[in-house]
């Protein structure tokens, strides 16, 4: 039996500027051209014909130079057929670095539904490419497989279930691409991993490899797999990038900055296993904190970076104290908790602010808190 053996990708988005992490912004740059390599090597492991590449390569039309020479530099030390679609973010334009000179082994769906013949594997592979940003019209339109041949689709673009859809991303109905006749279709312009299998026809979302932030969670990869005549079998494969996470984290009882952030490694080593601290985390602090406790966000996120890689700190706690006590206070700061507390009786869906208002305000009467005279 002839199969053609593939690696599909899409959405690696590189040169992204990975603005909601400015922090390590330059790294993760880096590090996208490593997930290229990594999903390259994955088809050397795998000794897979073709590696597709449904859409967004790149995070933009405007590609620097020394990225866009990586690319291409590193694609041509590869044995294998490199396909790529250009997507919504990276339309081939008349200017685009699509109309440049690429490696031989690369090829690149400028337009239109296009058919590349590869006769020694008995296949056709087909793809149509973005222009513009936008794409109101299916590209699906023009695609007439050959019957002799196992034919592979491959295109950036938005399932739809209605005729009339209003995407704007190559709106591509499911009903159409079920009876379009091709044994597997590689799709992108989707984050996460989509698996869609109707008796033998296969077609599939990898989601992008690596996240680039925290709408982005969780495990991300590609697809290995082999396509036949009449029917397809791919899997998700796991690729070792870092994994963007939003945490909740119960801080209850701790005072001190070291406290603080033990307590925080320690939940996520538990959640996450040994690999944790090579992760980036969004996360919310909660709890009840003693004494009207406030804990310092730039101390504790100092502390953290010697176990991790990125986190940044929301606080969400709460802190228990005498309020009676305190607004029987005759001077300033008893005025200032009559005055918060009036304002929480009044407006209690706004309570916690009110608190967290009246928790920084006694820290600033005692002398905790700097003001900056230049603010």
């Amino acid at each position: 039996m002839t199969t053609f053996r593939i690696v599909h990708t899409s959405d690696l988005r590189l040169g992204s500027l990975f603005s909601a992490t400015p922090e390590v912004a330059g790294q993760r740059k880096l590090e996208q051209l490593d997930t290229l390599k990594q999903i390259l090597d994955t088809c050397t492991e795998t000794k897979a014909d073709a590696l597709l590449i449904a859409g967004n390569l790149f995070d933009s039309m405007k590609v620097e130079r020394q990225l866009l020479d990586d690319v291409k530099e590193m694609m041509s030390h590869y044995d294998l057929y490199i396909f790529i679609t250009p997507g919504r973010h990276d339309p081939a334009t008349p200017d685009s670095c699509y109309h440049e000179e690429w490696p031989q082994n690369v090829h690149i769906f400028r337009g239109g539904m296009e058919k590349v013949e590869i006769p020694e594997r008995n296949t056709c592979v087909w793809g149509a490419g973005f222009t513009k940003s936008s794409c109101d019209e299916t590209l699906l339109k023009n695609f007439m497989p050959v019957s002799s041949r196992m034919n592979v689709l491959v295109m950036h673009g938005q399932l739809t279930d209605t005729p009339h859809s209003d995407s704007s991303c190559n709106p591509i109905l499911r009903d159409a691409l079920r009876e379009c006749g091709a044994d597997y279709v590689a799709l992108g312009g989707v984050p996460t991993y989509e698996h869609y299998e109707e008796n033998d026809f296969l077609y599939c979302y990898p989601g992008s490899p690596a996240g680039r932030g925290f709408d982005e969670e969780g495990e991300k990869g590609l697809l290995v797999g082999y396509v036949s005549k009449g029917f397809a079998r791919m899997e998700f494969r796991p690729l070792d990038s870092r994994m963007y996470y939003t945490e909740r984290i119960d801080v209850s009882g701790c005072e001190s900055t070291r406290e603080f952030a033990g307590r925080i490694v320690a939940v996520l080593r538990d959640r996450h296993g040994e690999t944790f601290s090579h992760h980036l985390y969004d996360i919310t602090m909660s709890g009840s904190l003693e004494n009207g406790a406030i804990p310092s966000l730039p101390e504790i996120t100092a502390r953290l970076r010697q176990s991790l890689f990125y986190a940044r700190l929301t606080d969400r706690t709460t802190t228990s104290m005498d309020l009676e006590l305190l607004m029987n206070d005759s001077t300033l700061k008893g005025a200032f908790v009559r005055k918060i507390v009036s304002k929480m009786q009044s407006d209690s869906r706004n309570r916690d602010k009110y608190m967290r208002a009246l928790i920084y305000g006694l820290r600033a009467f005692d002398g905790e808190i700097e003001i900056d005279e230049n603010y």
